[in-house]
């Protein structure tokens, strides 16, 4: 059945919650036992429910306070109908029984494809949502809708805001929205100051964003694309982390944001090298949210938050790039030796002086 697939592939790609020793949170993610968890609450979105069209209706997503429920209609398959069609006095209670078939998730991303329905979800530090498919609903929302283009709409409520992105108009009635063929939710709420947050959201409104990486440890990671296609690769070793970027080759450029847990960056001061180039670091982030204002130079901009490092690094052109970021690291004992070495030369040069 095609519902048992979804699960057991959903099974698969989910990390569930688990109370495990060693977890520490960066932004809106923790890290428990080196695996990466999330809530799943792109934008708080507590109570809404989006549901999901094709020819039918096919998938409800129901935000809880700690969980996302995932209710899924009646699968159409034949053995199944011959069941009911035999016994139609159990009909109903078969009916039930299939219809609405929920799991309760909660972990740091998960996507998958049902009855021609495709979700992908985020919670890892940025809240993201993307669906694809004939219509969604999204209802019961409790934020303040506020329309900035037609297919563009902020959800804000208390400190957090949402940003609503669709590829054709979205229409509002009382607090529900009807979005067609497809939709993206993105809140940056989990940045480290509100200043961040805003030119984050300004800058992916400009769809300057291309794609973000989180970076957590060997097996916890975390990649989304938002625009154009932008695709990261990380590789994480001793001292450095080389991402390989691309995307589209006839777009403009796009700045890559990337989250580093501390585990993966032993220091804060580093080196970020661009095809094998060292690059500079921007004035602001309003400079480095602008990737096309600096020719064909890329820049990094960096803040530290207490649990990891945020970075945004422009691409000014797309092929495929590969930026290494290489940590310096002061180890104490090159310290000592230099020192050792130092008072050498200074006691060799003070028998110099006085002999005779």
């Amino acid at each position: 059945m095609k519902l048992f697939a979804v699960t057991a592939s959903m099974l698969l790609l989910v990390p569930f919650m688990t109370m495990m020793a060693g977890a520490f949170e960066i932004g809106g993610f923790e890290i428990q036992d080196g695996d990466l968890k999330g809530k799943y609450l792109p934008a708080g979105l507590d109570g809404c429910t989006i549901s999901c069209y094709t020819h039918k209706h096919v998938l409800d997503i129901v935000y809880r306070k700690n969980s996302i429920d995932l209710t899924f209609e009646f699968c159409d398959d034949p053995i199944l109908k011959k069941i009911m069609e035999r016994e139609s006095l159990f009909k109903e209670d078969i009916k039930r029984a299939l219809m609405n078939k929920t799991l309760h998730i909660n972990g740091a991303r998960v996507s998958f494809e049902y009855e021609g329905c495709s979700v992908e979800l985020h919670d890892a530090p940025t809240r993201f949502m993307k669906i694809y498919t004939n219509k969604i609903i999204i209802s019961n929302i409790n934020y303040t809708i506020q329309r900035v283009k037609e297919n563009e709409i902020k959800l804000i409520k208390d400190n957090l805001t949402g940003i609503l992105m669709s590829s054709l108009p979205m229409s509002i009635d009382g607090n529900n929205i009807t979005c067609y063929n497809d939709v993206m939710l993105v809140s940056f709420s989990s940045a480290p100051m509100k200043h961040v947050e805003n030119a984050l959201l300004d800058g992916f409104m400009n769809k300057m964003i291309g794609g973000e990486v989180t970076i957590a440890g060997s097996r916890s990671n975390d990649t989304i694309s938002y625009f154009d296609n932008v695709t990261i690769k990380p590789v994480i070793k001793h001292d450095s982390i080389v991402l390989t970027v691309s995307g589209d080759e006839n777009k403009g450029g796009k700045v890559i944001k990337v989250n580093l847990a501390k585990n993966v960056c032993p220091s804060n001061k580093m080196v970020v090298k661009y095809d094998g180039v060292t690059i500079k670091e921007a004035d602001s982030i309003e400079d480095i949210l602008n990737p096309n204002d600096d020719g064909s130079n890329p820049e990094y901009w960096v803040i530290e938050d207490k649990n990891g490092i945020f970075m945004l690094i422009s691409i000014p052109h797309f092929s495929t790039h590969k930026i290494d970021i290489s940590f310096i690291v002061n180890n104490p004992l090159f310290q000592a030796l230099a020192v050792v070495a130092g008072l050498a030369v200074v006691a060799a040069a003070t028998i110099y002086m006085f002999r005779d």
